[in-house]
């Protein structure tokens, strides 16, 4: 039989060590009668899924404008295009250099 709880609970903190990784919660005071169940789970491996309320907010580094959506916080800058992340064609052609080893 699985042992299920739902609760709501403000995420304060998360230390990480080499081996150990310690998450604390604070518990929304709404949601104190799942503390016998949470009791009852503690030392025992448990799966989380965290959701958060707060909605994420594209931000433009430049002015710190809120941008509406991820699209325009990833556009492409044409003016700043100097090809210097293009890789070459698949086909190219190398008539010019020899081969060394020949």
């Amino acid at each position: 039989m699985e042992n299920i709880v739902k609760v709501r609970a403000c995420f304060t903190g998360c230390n990480i060590k080499s081996g150990k990784t310690v998450m604390q919660f604070e518990l929304d005071p709404e949601h104190k009668g799942a503390l016998p169940q949470l009791a009852i789970m503690t030392g025992t491996f448990v799966t989380l899924e965290l959701t958060s309320d707060q909605t994420v907010m594209f931000v433009d580094t430049g002015s710190g404008e809120v941008i509406d959506g991820q699209e325009e916080a990833f556009a492409d800058d044409d003016e700043d295009e100097d090809g210097s992340y293009q890789l070459p064609p698949a086909a190219y052609e190398y008539e010019d250099i020899q081969d060394e080893a020949a």
